[in-house]
C-alpha cells in the first residue's frame, strides 16, 4: 500500500497531465473490482484497452486502403526486416552460437462476459481485459518449458479458477475460446532492434516480450527511420548488441 501511494506521487511528476495513477476506494468503483482486504485499489488512466486480433485486422485493412499489400512470402526487395517472434530468436541463437533469447508460452481464454466500458483489471498476476464485442480476455500463464506452443492444459484451468476468485461475477460464465501463443523474450527482456551484425541490409525487430504489442507502433517508426533514412533513434538498452 505504501508503494502504491508512493507511485501516485511519482506519476504526478512523470505523467504530468497526460494520465493519472490513483489509490482509490473500492466502493467508488462499483462491482468491477477484485476483492481487496483494505478496500483500496490502484486506478490508472495510462493503460488502455485493445482487441489484438481486431486491431491487427484493422491495420491490415488500413494498409490495403493505402495500396500496401501483405504477402506470406515475397521476394527480397533490397532491405529485409526480421520480425519473426520467438522463432527468430532461436535462429539468432544458432547464427551467433550464444543465447539471444527464447520464447515464453502463455495460455489465455476468452469468456462471454460483457463488461461494457469497464477498464481492464490486474489482480493476482492476471489480466482481465473487456472487449467492445462483449467478450472478456483473461491471461496468462508464463511457461519457459513447453512441448507444444499452441496447446492448452490444466494450467489454463487454474487461470480461470483464479479469475473467478478475483471477480466472482465470472463464475459460471461461458468460455468461448482457449488458446496459447509464445512471447519472444530477448536476453535483455527489452525489444531487440537494429542492424543484423554482419549481414548487409538485414535488420532485426524482436524480443518485445510483455511490452511488444504496446510498443509496436514506436518500434515500427524507429525501424523505418533506420532502414529508410539511416537515422538511428533506437533507445539505449533496446539495441541488438544489448541482447547478443
Amino acid at each position: 500500500m505504501a508503494l502504491a501511494y508512493q507511485r501516485e506521487e511519482t506519476a504526478r511528476t512523470l505523467w504530468q497531465t497526460h494520465a493519472k495513477w490513483q489509490v482509490r476506494q473500492v466502493a467508488e468503483l462499483g462491482s468491477w473490482c477484485p476483492p481487496s482486504p483494505p478496500g483500496l485499489v490502484v486506478y490508472d488512466t495510462l493503460s488502455g484497452r485493445m482487441h489484438p486480433r481486431r486491431a491487427c485486422a484493422a491495420l491490415v485493412a488500413a494498409l490495403a486502403a493505402q495500396g500496401v499489400e501483405i504477402k506470406p512470402e515475397a521476394p527480397d526487395q533490397g532491405l529485409v526486416l526480421h520480425a519473426k517472434g520467438y522463432a527468430g530468436l532461436l535462429e539468432l541463437n544458432e547464427a551467433f552460437a550464444r543465447p539471444a533469447g527464447t520464447g515464453v508460452k502463455g495460455q489465455a481464454a476468452l469468456l462471454r462476459f460483457d463488461a461494457g466500458l469497464a477498464p481492464q483489471l490486474y489482480s493476482d498476476g492476471l489480466y482481465m481485459i473487456p472487449h467492445a464485442d462483449g467478450a472478456l480476455a483473461i491471461g496468462s500463464t508464463s511457461e519457459r518449458d513447453f512441448d507444444d506452443p499452441t496447446s492448452t492444459d490444466a494450467q489454463l484451468d487454474d487461470i480461470l479458477r483464479r479469475a473467478q476468485q478475483a471477480v466472482p461475477a465470472l463464475q459460471g460464465v461461458e468460455v468461448i475460446e482457449r488458446w496459447a501463443g509464445v512471447r519472444p523474450r530477448a536476453k535483455s527482456r527489452a525489444p531487440m532492434l537494429g542492424a543484423w551484425p554482419g549481414r548487409s541490409k538485414h535488420f532485426i525487430a524482436n524480443g518485445g516480450f510483455k511490452i511488444g504489442f504496446g510498443m509496436a507502433p514506436k518500434v515500427a517508426e524507429v525501424m523505418a527511420k533506420l532502414m529508410l533514412d539511416q537515422i538511428d533513434a533506437i533507445p539505449k538498452g533496446f539495441t541488438v548488441a544489448d541482447s547478443l
